[in-house]
């Protein structure tokens, strides 16, 4: 059984694993539901369900790795009964799969929070706080530097958590990471998600990682790996964002939504297997079977919600519409 704090951690309201679960909930919940009363009916209920989700542009990754399996387990089923005893499957082995990789990328996180004294931190995380947590428990006492997101809530319970946990925390506002960034060992963030164009975070991680690199400091995500979106979900590449600014924050504003860091950017990717190289990422990231209604359909994040479906029955497939 996982450590009962990795369920707590995963109850509170911030964070990619707490929309995974509630997403995966959502789908227990319509595998309780009588509405879908043929197969190719409840496939499109779990596909609606499951891209809506997704289309809100948060934990991208490991909603699309939940919903690829799924789609996936249910191709040979042909009766209804038998599709939702599945989806039980999936969705309960998906949710105790996050549970357990938290703790799993904890222990190889020590590799890094071993060797630090003072650490900055990036939006809500919870393998990161679960990092922080084990890492106590082995006797390494670490000073966290908490820089402030968009999102005061997340940070002041990001905060809130930390100081629980029992180590120090410093909060400083976004603009002051500038003037901070020397006095730290390491910059640490968590994922949304992790695909062939870089780290998915926070908005303003990007520039946080210019500056740890412009500064000489190690800047890493723990990032467990249902968070890797396969190469095959793209249709194109997205539009080029640059990262060739001024290798400090904005001060004139809060960063919003998300922002995208450049895999060079990032000094390493610690995961449930392991520290992995970019070069491993990426070979991780083409291997991956997805599919056929979800090959492609990256560049729908860009546009408006459409889940693709016609709202009649004249088409079983989504890519199609």
């Amino acid at each position: 059984m996982p450590p009962i704090e990795v369920t707590m951690i995963l109850e509170q309201r911030f964070g990619a694993a707490q929309v995974a679960v509630r997403a995966a909930d959502e789908l227990l919940a319509l595998a309780n539901a009588a509405g879908s009363t043929t197969i190719g009916a409840l496939r499109r209920d779990i596909y609606m369900t499951a891209w809506y989700q997704i289309s809100q542009k948060h934990a991208v990754g490991s909603l699309v790795n939940l919903l690829n399996t799924l789609l996936i387990a249910l191709e040979p089923i042909q009766s209804v009964r038998v599709a939702q005893r599945v989806l039980v499957d999936v969705v309960t082995t998906f949710r105790q799969q996050l549970i357990q990789r938290v703790p799993d990328t904890a222990n190889h996180s020590m590799s890094i929070l071993s060797q630090c004294k003072t650490v900055m931190l990036y939006g809500y995380s919870t393998t990161v706080l679960y990092a922080l947590q084990h890492a106590l428990r082995n006797g390494q006492r670490i000073d966290v530097v908490c820089v402030a997101a968009n999102d005061q809530r997340a940070h002041s319970a990001l905060g809130e958590r930390i100081a629980a946990i029992g180590l120090t925390v410093n909060a400083i506002e976004y603009p002051a990471a500038a003037a901070t960034i020397n006095g730290v060992d390491a910059v640490v963030v968590g994922a949304d998600t992790l695909d062939v164009y870089g780290l998915t975070n926070t908005a303003g991680t990007a520039a946080l990682a210019t500056l740890a690199h412009a500064h000489l400091v190690p800047f890493y995500s723990f990032c467990t790996s249902e968070k890797f979106l396969p190469s095959a979900f793209f249709q194109r590449g997205w539009t080029s964002l640059s990262f060739d600014g001024p290798n400090t924050p904005d001060e004139s504003h809060y960063p919003t939504a998300y922002d995208v860091t450049p895999i060079e950017r990032v000094s390493g990717v610690i995961t449930e297997r392991g520290s992995l190289p970019a070069p491993a990422i990426e070979a991780w990231l083409a291997a991956e079977r997805i599919h056929p209604w979800l090959r492609g359909r990256g560049a729908l994040l860009d546009m408006p919600y459409r889940c693709g479906l016609r709202r009649d029955n004249q088409s079983d497939e989504p890519g199609d519409a």
